[in-house]
């Protein structure tokens, strides 16, 4: 599934990225995939944040690990 620009969501129990939603009006919404990985993501500047992701969205995610 796509992802909806470059965004990122940090709550366990959400994959990180957001995809557009399915009535084709363009607008974000949460990616309705199970969870697969943990990992961290780095935000401009430097910061880590932890995040949780689908088996589609696992790119970007570092230090990942199976959920």
């Amino acid at each position: 599934m796509d992802h909806y620009a470059e965004v990122c969501f940090s709550e366990p129990g959400r994959c990180w990225r957001f995809v557009y939603d399915g009535e084709g009006s363009g607008r974000p919404m949460h990616c309705p995939e199970p969870l697969r990985w943990r990992g961290t993501t780095g935000l401009k500047g430097g910061k880590r944040i932890p995040v949780w992701s689908c088996e589609g969205h696992r790119e970007g995610v570092e230090e990942s690990k199976r959920v």
